[in-house]
């Protein structure tokens, strides 16, 4: 009995120090792993994006002038644990995440950072943000008001660094062909009423003048709204009558509503749906994906679109390779009685860098985060990246985290730039990044009209397209909330694509405008009701 004791005495006293050797090593390897014996730190990062065509041979998104310009000046050392495209990055993380094996710094959702946060899995950024963070960057979250810090703050601790959107993204724009305006004498649209009469008058006479009758009025999507990148979508019409589906907002009392269960967004659909029985739209656009619509751009048969400030970067673009004949213009229309278009703003952040919990220096990841903004602004000018590199253009996706960082109006400050040199009011040697690279290609397209495409793409889409949007006639309304609360993530799906068939079963006619009122009641008793509880409490502090 006496022997055995001993025995298990020892053989207990052996996995201590067994555990203790472990344990020891297991802290030298992590401490060799962050901060090698030269000092170097090291960051492992699980990376959206895809490899970049466009750098030189031997450089890779991982390893590039950018990348070794920062690991130089912070003294740290970035390696890619993994790597994956905007398709794929989502699955890669969730399975990093459920494994409790994460990358020192990746890029998340809103609803895996809510995960990573009830998991414990990830540093508390406070202290390290409020230390470390430029003025620079720092204004541009207070330009959002605040919104991602606060989206990314769990009991007054904030865990993790949020993106910042181009608020000019969500903003949905009137494009429309000025040679088919002129071919049948025709203003530019400004109203909802301007715009019937063009739509139909381009459907029905020839504006193409090939003699068929082969055009279409205003293409759609069954994506009727998104207040994001809205391609093809009908929001303006919405906001038109002061309606904002799919936002989160507050009524004339205060209180926090839902916009697409409001009063005022019945009123939209009953227009719509007249519009579609005028034969307004294109027939078929109820089941139709933007990029069907996008072929109906390309082939000539329309020329009246809604689509972001971009849009000569991509479909105006490829329709001008089809017919150079034609002239594409943006307006902020429709105006209502007031003059002024009605627009929703995107959220301003929608992703959000974490740290993984005990790495030990997380004020180097803001201060690589203040570098990137920094020369995200400038477009990489003045740092001497490929200089020796032909036609080689910046790409922010080459630096090391995949978190973009712009200023909300970015778009709008930057025509606003290249506009006050056209118009003698600055000078072009002031201009620097993105505003000269404009200015540049606006004197190429000048001197060579359309002969270069990518010239003529930038320049419009900016002194176009986002010029536009710096007029005083457009009303920007911002969402109280963009987020997810703990309902939403059971009920939502199910609730938006309620919603997305009500809405195109109104506008088609198969069901009568009053089937509003019971969709409304559905959404309430379905989950909406305890979401809109929810949402109010979250905007209210509550």
């Amino acid at each position: 009995m006496r022997k055995s004791w001993i025995f298990l005495t020892l053989l207990f006293l052996l996995a201590i120090t067994v555990s203790c050797s472990k344990d020891e090593s297991t802290s030298s390897d992590d401490n060799n792993q962050e901060q090698g014996v030269s000092g170097t730190i090291e960051i492992t990062i699980g990376k959206a994006g895809n490899l970049d065509s466009d750098l030189p041979n031997g450089d890779t998104v991982e390893d590039n002038e950018y990348t070794r310009f920062l690991e130089e000046e912070l003294n740290v050392d970035y390696t890619l644990a993994y790597q994956g495209s905007s398709q794929d990055i989502e699955q890669k993380n969730s399975l990093a995440i459920a494994s409790g094996d994460i990358p020192d710094v990746m890029v998340v959702d809103k609803t895996q950072l809510t995960q990573l946060v009830e998991a414990d899995l990830i540093e508390d950024m406070t202290d390290a943000f409020n230390n470390a963070v430029s003025d620079d960057l720092r204004s541009a979250f207070e330009d959002t008001g605040d919104y991602g810090l606060e989206q990314a703050t769990y009991d007054e601790r904030l865990m993790a660094i949020p993106n910042i959107n181009p608020g000019a993204d969500g903003i949905n724009l009137l494009w429309v062909r000025e040679d088919w305006l002129d071919q049948l004498n025709l203003e530019k649209p400004e109203t909802i009423e301007d715009i019937i009469e063009v739509a139909k008058a381009f459907k029905e006479q020839d504006p193409d003048q090939n003699g068929n009758d082969d055009t279409v009025g205003l293409p759609g999507s069954q994506d009727i709204v998104n207040i994001g990148n809205s391609l093809f979508g009908f929001d303006t019409i919405f906001s038109y009558f002061n309606a904002y589906p799919e936002m989160w907002i507050k009524d004339e009392n205060g209180d926090v509503v839902y916009g697409s269960i409001q009063p005022e967004t019945k009123e939209a659909l009953g227009k719509l749906r007249d519009m579609y029985e005028e034969g307004v739209f294109e027939s078929e656009f109820g089941v139709k994906k933007p990029e069907d619509s996008e072929e109906l751009v390309v082939s000539g048969k329309t020329g009246i679109i809604f689509y972001p400030w971009w849009a000569p970067f991509s479909v105006l673009r490829s329709q001008l390779e089809q017919d150079p004949k034609a002239e594409w213009t943006a307006l902020s229309a429709p105006k209502n009685t007031q003059g002024t278009m009605n627009t929703h703003m995107t959220a301003p952040s929608s992703s959000y860098l974490v740290v993984k919990k005990g790495f030990e220096k997380p004020e180097v990841i803001v201060e690589t985060l203040n570098y990137q903004f920094d020369i995200d602004q400038v477009q990489g000018d003045g740092y001497g990246f490929y200089e020796d590199v032909e036609d080689m253009g910046f790409n922010w996706a080459n630096m090391p985290f995949s978190l973009l960082l712009s200023r909300y109006d970015d778009k709008e400050v930057k025509a606003a730039q290249v506009r006050d040199v056209i118009e003698g009011n600055a000078s072009a040697d002031d201009l620097m990044g993105e505003p000269k690279k404009v200015y540049e290609d606006y004197l190429i397209n000048q001197e060579n009209p359309k002969k270069d495409l990518s010239a003529w793409a930038r320049a419009n889409a900016f002194l176009s397209g986002a010029d536009v949007i710096n007029k005083t006639d457009v009303n920007k309304i911002q969402g109280v909330f963009y987020g997810q609360t703990e309902t939403m993530e059971k009920r939502w799906a199910n609730l938006q694509t309620m919603e997305d068939e009500v809405f195109l079963q109104i506008i088609l006619g198969s069901e009568p405008l009053d089937y509003f009122d019971e969709f409304v009641s559905k959404w309430k008793s379905q989950g909406g009701d305890t979401i809109t509880k929810e949402v109010s409490q979250i905007v209210n502090g509550e």
